[in-house]
């Protein structure tokens, strides 16, 4: 072993305690020099230390080293940094995988064990190398010489392994991504909110507004009779002080003490009851704002077109649809209405203080302005706080509905401790901003109760002093001190009500983002499609998914397709054979060139009238939650339930009868309770029950086994037999073999050959023939065939031919077994 591996093998002595020690206890100069000497290294050096530490490591804490070496010199990077913050940057472009375990800093540090980890004697053997001169100055010299073989020196057995694909020129395309139709996160308000996005807010009440107008009418009553107690309190306690007359002869508002005591609790039951009807309002109204909200943002996305949903990701719709909408509705209205109440109160209180005594009114207002400014940032670090809370609730949505959604597979796959510390490593940002969004908010609250605190003792003070001099008495003190009350309280109100409302800008801010986007392809615009048959034709039509525009996928392509004709199309995998369904869907609209129905150009067309003519059976049906009869009327609600009966009869959906509800099975989430083949047969009956003049069979057949493909095709066999016409898009020869005629698309986004099954089949040079035996092969290159061996047959025929030869053999052994008499041993010895 040579003095380079012997420092860098993790069998060396390692010092006592973390990795990081040495970091930790030396000094600022040591680092530096450190950092200067690990940046001296040149890159190939570093490479090839690096693949030595990685072959030293045993294979579990190989799993470690993430594919390639940025994220290994990263680590080591960090080793040499000087604060946190330093580390953290260092540490930035790591890939998840590195911070999915328990404990985010296992990977760096000691483990719960107390011994180091895999990764720590690493990089600890690194350091103690590279430290010392003669091993610093033997990476240089290895990496001066071996510059030229550095490919050499990396491909090591194992390393081979943590190495990424080379990227082809169609992956640099592919990076070229466009996501103008993604929403932001923030929403649009990014910079302060204006008066105008907030009247927008505001707007979003207008519906109810009669209903607000009384909810407001009931606030005004509740407030005035709130706002009258301290007056009547300082009466009383004046009436009080100056001993006039017993209960009967004192009089207060020119009534006695009883006829006074009885009509104040008459008013307070009186603003009891308008609070309870302003509450009541309010809760119902705020229900229906997020309500009406929810539905037209719901409708709102579903116009959307398919660029909308390549672009953005289904939780974070779910987390506007769901959260966001009670911000703001709750922003309207409740806080709304608190905030007139504090309002009202506040600007009532202020003005009975300044008539009862303008001197202390005066002082009280020196304590308003750091208030108020206080509260103005307040709110915009709430706004702000808020706005991140959402984005990283969306996150958190999107991650349980992806996630859940596909639990067989996390399962499959053992992944469901990487799953739990991915949601788990979501909500620790959220509890951060949680936390955060606590420290501000009790540092705000705690600062301005102090002040309020202070102000009150001082008004104390000189209350006191002016009621021994007589200028106030003590009735006027009280009063006024619990107007301070009701003011500071109205204050805080304010500016709880300003929070809310930047709550409620933040969260509305995504709502309106959602509900301003335009689709590119309007559902509801064009000539109305009483019939789609006729010729297809595709004249010259390129495209590239929005995307990935850089990412041709068709480029000149052009075919016809007659009316009532069966038509399959095959082409490699990417080729774009589902691309012309969707753009015959109007999915997405071509880059250049048109598609045309009868010589009618389907851009001009409305796109429900036609989908409502077209007809679709999926590779994967999707089912929707409900039953048997729903999903095959779906689409087309309206129909006889004898007409559900006959396509589903026609779909040979017969295990429908071994169903203990029949037609009324709940099939379950996204039709959990059928097995692959009753859903697909489930789907042709609802494309049977549609009647379409387009047939779309987007390889309908895939991912079946025997049976249920027998089953299913004897389905189809129906709707072929119609005066539809048949667009198939599959790579199973059964299937192929039924269509009138084949369109063979290349990887160049054009049609390679186009002719019928047995034309195509006939010629062993053809595009589709070598796509069959590259497919029947499982992919691999076929021998080339000379030219006098005879007729060619395809790969797939031949194999079709020897199970055929197969099936008769054993149908004569089991005929001949049968016939064959019995021998005598045979029966002496069964006796």
């Amino acid at each position: 072993m040579t003095k380079l591996d012997s420092g860098l093998h993790l069998g060396c002595p390692t010092p006592t305690g973390s990795a990081f020690e040495w970091a930790e206890d030396a000094s600022s100069t040591r680092r530096h020099k450190a950092r200067q000497s690990f940046n001296m290294i040149p890159a190939a050096a570093r490479r090839a230390l690096l693949t030595q530490v990685v072959e030293g490591l045993p294979v579990t804490a190989a799993r470690v080293f993430p594919r390639g070496y940025n994220a290994q010199l990263s680590q080591l990077r960090c080793l040499f940094a000087t604060s946190a913050r330093e580390q953290q940057t260092a540490l930035s472009p790591l890939p998840r995988v590195l911070l999915r375990s328990r404990d985010d800093a296992a990977l760096f540090r000691f483990g719960r064990s107390g011994s180091p980890s895999p990764l720590g004697l690493a990089v600890g053997a690194f350091r103690r190398f590279s430290h010392s001169s003669r091993g610093l100055e033997k990476i240089k010299t290895s990496a001066e010489d071996k510059q030229e073989t550095e490919s050499d020196e990396l491909a090591s057995p194992r390393d081979e392994e943590s190495l990424d694909f080379k990227k082809s020129e169609k992956a640099a395309k592919a990076a070229q991504v466009n996501l103008s139709a993604r929403l932001s996160k923030e929403g649009k308000a990014q910079s302060n909110a204006g008066l105008g996005e907030i009247w927008r807010l505001v707007k979003v009440a207008r519906p109810e507004i009669r209903w607000l107008a009384l909810a407001c009418f009931f606030l005004v009553i509740g407030s005035s009779v709130t706002m009258s107690i301290p007056f009547s309190v300082g009466r009383i306690l004046d009436l009080a002080s100056k001993g006039d007359g017993d209960g009967d002869s004192a009089r207060l508002f020119g009534l006695t003490l009883n006829q006074f005591f009885f009509g104040l609790g008459a008013i307070l039951t009186l603003g009891a009851m308008a609070n309870y009807g302003r509450i009541v309002l309010l809760r119902i109204v705020g229900e229906r704002v997020v309500a009406r909200l929810r539905s037209q943002l719901y409708r709102r996305t579903y116009v959307q077109d398919a660029e909308f949903f390549d672009a953005n990701r289904v939780g974070d719709l779910i987390s506007r649809l769901s959260s966001d909408t009670v911000i703001v509705g709750k922003s309207v209205t409740q806080n709304l209405s608190d905030g007139l109440r504090s309002l009202f109160s506040g600007g009532a209180g202020f003005a009975i203080m300044v008539w009862t005594s303008p001197k202390l009114t005066g002082l009280l207002l020196l304590m308003f302005p750091p208030i108020a400014i206080g509260a103005f940032f307040y709110g915009r670090a709430i706004r702000n706080i808020s706005r991140a809370l959402q984005k990283n609730l969306g996150t958190l949505t999107k991650i349980a509905e992806e996630r859940l959604g596909n639990i067989k597979t996390s399962q499959a796959f053992v992944g469901e401790v990487q799953e739990v510390g991915r949601y788990n490593e979501q909500i620790r940002r959220i509890f951060a901003l949680g936390k955060k969004e606590s420290l501000t908010a009790a540092t705000f609250f705690a600062s301005t109760g102090w002040a309020g605190n202070m102000t009150i003792l001082a008004m104390l003070i000189v209350g006191g002093s002016f009621v021994r001099s007589g200028e106030m008495s003590i009735g006027d003190l009280t009063s006024f001190m619990m107007y301070t009350a009701f003011a500071g309280s109205s204050l805080f109100g304010l500016s709880g009500f300003y929070s809310e409302l930047m709550k409620g800008v933040g969260a509305a801010s995504r709502l309106f983002e959602l509900q301003d986007r335009k689709p590119g392809i309007h559902q509801t615009v064009g000539v109305r499609v009483v019939s789609a048959q006729g010729p297809i034709r595709f004249s010259d039509v390129s495209f590239a998914y929005p995307t990935r525009p850089a990412v041709r996928i068709f480029n000149g392509l052009s075919f016809e397709i007659p009316s009532g004709s069966n038509v399959c199309v095959v082409g490699p995998s990417g080729g774009g054979k589902s691309t012309v369904a969707s753009l015959l869907l109007r999915f997405y609209k071509p880059t250049s060139g048109t598609i045309t129905i009868n010589g009618v150009d389907i851009s001009s067309m409305n796109v429900k009238s036609l989908r409502r003519r077209i007809g679709v059976v999926s590779q994967e049906p999707v089912l929707f939650s409900g039953s048997i009869a729903e999903n095959i009327a779906y689409g087309n609600p309206m129909a006889p339930r004898t007409d559900i009966v006959s396509a589903a009869r026609r779909a040979n959906c017969n295990f429908i009868s071994d169903l203990p509800d029949g037609l009324e099975t709940q099939v379950g989430a996204r039709g959990s309770q059928l097995s692959g083949g009753q859903k697909q047969r489930i789907a042709i009956a609802r494309a049977l029950l549609k009647d379409p003049d387009i047939l779309i069979l987007d390889e309908a057949t895939s991912a079946l086994d025997a049976e249920s493909e027998t089953l299913v095709n004897e389905a189809l066999a129906g709707l072929l037999r119609g005066r539809n016409t048949t667009i198939s898009i599959a790579h199973r020869l059964s299937t192929i073999k039924r269509s009138d005629q084949i369109i063979v698309l290349n990887t160049e986004g054009k049609v390679a050959e186009i002719g019928s099954y047995t034309k195509l089949a006939a010629d062993p040079d053809s595009a589709f023939s070598k796509l069959m035996e590259w497919q029947m092969s499982g992919g691999e290159v076929p021998e080339k065939r000379s030219s006098d061996s005879g007729p060619h047959i395809t790969e797939a025929e031949e194999m079709e031919q020897e199970d055929e030869l197969e099936d008769e053999e054993a149908a004569e052994e089991k005929q001949a077994e049968k016939e064959r008499p019995q021998r005598p041993e045979d029966e002496t010895s069964r006796r």
